[in-house]
């Protein structure tokens, strides 16, 4: 009954977009999930692991400050991250701190903004970073506005890709918005005209990315179809978009999840969820 009361309230809120398919598909994984990942997927991502492996042990420079972060329900600071806060897993927070802290970004462009946004923050202060900080959300999940350098409260579809294109090497853009490559929504617009157009060194977080597997159940439920697009541009360019921290993956791999068993047993750590679903590349060419 609660499953019909849902679908019945989603069909008729406003707050949801109904669409109708002429043409049934069986919504489901078709690569990994008790399958086989996709084979040249898994070829282009497994053949970075040494790079994923060094950035890993880099991490431990951090571990300190990050194990020092508190779980989402014995944190007071609403300007401070946290564990299992429903929306950033334990390996994307862990991927985020270290790679802002390593890589030294001058701009940090965020399209999707919240937990992320506290991260930074924490990032900026903790590591001494010239960071600038750019929020673009219409509808924040967080009360982040103070966090941020320059606040845009529109959609990305409708706001002037100038900025984007105009990051340097070392700057970052941190996408984790819609998710859904639709016409004219922020996805199709990313792939379209922002991610072609990047400035080799430039470096491109996707997040809620499972490559070189396929999404789960609870995934393709949602109809999520970003990391197609960004599977079609991996396989016909590889060397323009090299990855440099595929956390899913990461999660998934006996041998890279194993450099951070150490970290995890920490005290504050013990419930965290430790997968992560971000996806980082570098524009290389």
């Amino acid at each position: 009954m609660k499953s019909i009361l849902q679908r019945l309230y989603r069909f008729t809120s406003p707050k949801f977009q109904t669409l109708f398919n002429e043409y049934p598909v069986e919504f489901k994984p078709r690569y990994g999930h008790g399958k086989a990942a996709h084979d040249r997927l898994y070829g282009i991502v497994n053949g970075e692991r040494a790079n994923y492996r060094e950035l890993l042990n880099h991490s431990r420079e951090f571990w300190p400050i990050l194990q020092e972060i508190k779980a989402q329900g014995n944190e007071s600071n609403p300007s401070k991250p946290a564990w299992n806060n429903g929306f950033l897993p334990g390996l994307d927070i862990l991927g985020l701190y270290t790679i802002l802290s390593v890589y030294k970004p001058k701009h940090y462009i965020e399209v999707g903004s919240g937990n992320s946004t506290k991260v930074a923050k924490l990032a900026r202060e903790n590591q001494g970073l010239d960071l600038e900080i750019t929020s673009i959300d219409p509808h924040p999940r967080a009360e982040i506005d103070h966090l941020a350098d320059h606040i845009i409260r529109h959609p990305f579809e409708r706001i002037d890709a100038h900025q984007y294109t105009e990051l340097n090497k070392g700057d970052i853009l941190f996408i984790d918005n819609s998710h859904r490559i639709l016409p004219n929504s922020d996805a199709m617009v990313f792939f379209l005209e922002i991610l072609p157009n990047l400035k080799p060194g430039v470096i491109v977080h996707i997040h809620d990315i499972y490559i070189p597997y396929d999404y789960p159940q609870f995934m393709c439920d949602r109809f999520y179809s970003e990391q197609y697009g960004l599977s079609i541009a991996m396989i016909e360019n590889p060397q323009r978009y090299k990855t440099i921290l595929p956390n899913y993956f990461i999660s998934e791999d006996e041998e890279l999840s194993s450099l951070l068993l150490d970290f995890w047993k920490h005290p504050n750590l013990v419930d965290v969820e430790r997968h992560g679903g971000s996806f980082w590349i570098v524009i290389s060419s």
